[in-house]
């Protein structure tokens, strides 16, 4: 948990070694605990919050009922919704991955900021504890390989956040199997079929399926990878899964 010895030793670490904003540069107050000035922090553009059916008489929902996702139409569901097919339950991106949002995520993944996962895990546990109280918290696993390649496992380190800091339960219950392409390389049916049987729960005596469980990741492009993760969860005896990412692609 967070505590107010280690925000002392934020406070001494910014006089010793001052950081600026990973998106604009400026120079941060002491001891903030991420890395992002507050005008950076308030311009992330976010998804809209009405999720599912009208939110009120005379509006309509802005958010996909089942992906989570900007919608086009009147409609609950969006086009791919309509017409797919998802083990999860309802998934809940937090960001469109555009604009200082996608920045913000390239910046974490693909150039090591690492100290952004602070934020993300903020983020993320926020929307969890508002949409989804009370669930298990389960990391999407990283692709086999991921390790020896990057270094490091982007979404674990959120989710170690969300528990010492916000007191999470989580549970590292799934892994992938090898032999699969990187999903980013493949169409969205391609993806389905890539991620076909690659994820199994690790469960002995299977899961409780009174509790709730919560698949979080980074980026939501079709949604290939959560659903995979889902139907591992349930088949593992799971009844209800959810999922919520940081963006959408």
């Amino acid at each position: 948990m967070f505590t107010a010895a280690s925000a002392v030793f934020r406070i001494v670490l910014d006089l010793v070694f001052p950081r600026a904003c990973a998106l604009c540069g400026s120079s941060l107050p002491l001891g903030l605990s991420y890395p992002l000035c507050e005008a950076c922090h308030g311009r992330l553009p976010r998804l809209p919050a009405s999720q599912g059916q009208r939110a009120s008489q005379g509006q309509r929902a802005e958010r996909c009922a089942r992906c989570g996702k900007a919608l086009i139409s009147e409609r609950a569901l969006c086009l791919r919704c309509r017409t797919g097919d998802y083990s999860f339950d309802s998934a809940y991106p937090l960001f469109p991955y555009r604009g200082p949002a996608k920045e913000l995520i390239i910046g974490y993944k693909l150039r090591n900021r690492r100290s952004l996962a602070v934020f993300l895990a903020d983020e993320l546990w926020a929307a969890a504890k508002e949409r989804f109280p009370g669930s298990v918290i389960v990391p999407v696993p990283p692709r086999p390989g991921k390790l020896r390649s990057k270094g490091w496992d982007q979404v674990e380190a959120i989710a170690r956040l969300m528990e010492r800091r916000h007191g999470a339960r989580v549970r590292r219950i799934l892994a992938r199997r090898g032999g699969a392409q990187e999903q980013k390389k493949l169409g969205f049916e391609a993806r389905a079929s890539n991620m076909r049987g690659r994820v199994r729960a690790r469960a002995r005596g299977g899961l409780d399926p009174r509790e709730p469980y919560l698949l979080i990741d980074d980026v939501f492009t079709t949604g290939a990878t959560l659903s995979a993760c889902a139907l591992a969860l349930k088949e593992a005896g799971a009844a209800r899964v959810d999922a919520l990412a940081l963006a959408a692609d």
